[in-house]
């Protein structure tokens, strides 16, 4: 019986998440995370991503009779495909640029690695197991440290001419408007992504407002999850409410954009801000609606994505076998 348990990573800004995943079913039989913390250098990163690896693996207890077929990676930045090499990343150190991310798995797993962008994996694991399933063109966009999305057109990835194509974060909501964490401004990240909705929450805070966030916050603390964020619109807080109420009106702007331009069947919208608050994917599909051509959006559908925190991982397994038995 041929191999089909397959490690799939998904490493963004915040976290570094792996799973053993059978490749058939999609089922997730274990897992293993922990912080990235890309600030502390790439060694740190690599013995980091190593270890976590290594604890899905070892979680996942597979009989003896079982081998891994393959590694899956996808990471938030550029890439690389062929070389398997993280190019750069808006969201994660400027030293972990060129990072050789397949020779690094491979070598210590030898096994085939396959490495990807993090939400084009995530894209593939909603084509094949989530709410893509079904739809031959439409696009997935998740919000989490950053705001990123990948299309799938006819089945396949649509990549660009550079391999860029999708990144629907960097596009434009306010010329000259925040600085985004790639250095451009006014771009939809800087005002949609939960980085954003902390920067702001931070600045509110800072000039005195009142919400539960201070309770949340431990002392010198400025983290905000997105498990805080919910917390406090469960418990009504008026200026993380408002907040990310302004977020969402902002990515809706951005998927009606996208919606007019592009024409999709269907936008699957997923990330740990849409998992935790409701109300975001709510508002900003209604606000979506509201700026897009009404040709655009007569059949068009927005759900939410549903694999939820497993599209990267289950993602990354299912491409890294497809291409392990190619």
């Amino acid at each position: 019986m041929p191999a089909r348990y397959v490690m799939g990573i998904d490493v963004g800004g915040t976290k570094i998440y792996a799973g053993i995943v059978d490749a058939e079913t999609g089922k997730v039989l274990a897992t293993a995370r922990k912080r990235t913390h890309p600030e502390r250098g790439v060694d740190f990163f690599s013995q980091r991503l190593l270890v976590v690896a290594q604890e899905a693996l070892a979680a996942a207890k597979l009989p003896d009779s079982e081998s891994l077929l393959a590694i899956g990676i996808g990471i938030a930045g550029q890439v690389d495909r062929a070389k398997g090499v993280l190019l750069s990343s808006p969201n994660l150190a400027q030293g972990l640029r060129n990072l050789a991310l397949a020779d690094l798995l491979q070598k210590a797993f030898n096994v085939p690695v396959v490495v990807g962008n993090d939400v084009e994996v995530a894209t593939y694991g909603e084509q094949q197991f989530g709410a893509g399933r079904g739809y031959d063109d439409f696009v997935c966009v998740f919000v989490g440290t950053g705001v990123g999305s990948a299309i799938m057109q006819g089945g396949q990835i649509r990549r660009g001419f550079t391999g860029t194509a999708g990144e629907i974060g960097h596009t434009i909501v306010q010329y000259g408007g925040r600085i985004c964490g790639c250095g451009g401004r006014g771009h939809l990240e800087a005002y949609a992504s939960r980085s954003a909705v902390t920067r702001v929450l931070l600045a509110e805070l800072a000039r005195g407002r009142s919400s539960k966030l201070r309770e949340l916050l431990k002392e010198g603390d400025s983290a905000i999850r997105s498990k805080m964020i919910a917390r406090c619109i469960d418990d009504g807080d008026e200026l993380v409410i408002e907040t990310v109420t302004e977020a969402a009106d902002y990515l809706g702007a951005g998927l009606g954009s996208l919606a007019t331009f592009y024409n999709p069947q269907c936008i699957v919208v997923g990330g740990g801000l849409i998992e935790a608050a409701p109300l975001v994917l709510e508002r900003a599909s209604l606000r979506a609606h509201e700026a897009a051509l009404p040709a655009a959006t007569r059949s068009l559908t927005i759900v939410k994505c549903g694999l939820g925190d497993d599209s990267g991982v289950i993602g990354a397994a299912w491409l890294a076998a497809r291409q392990a038995r190619d």
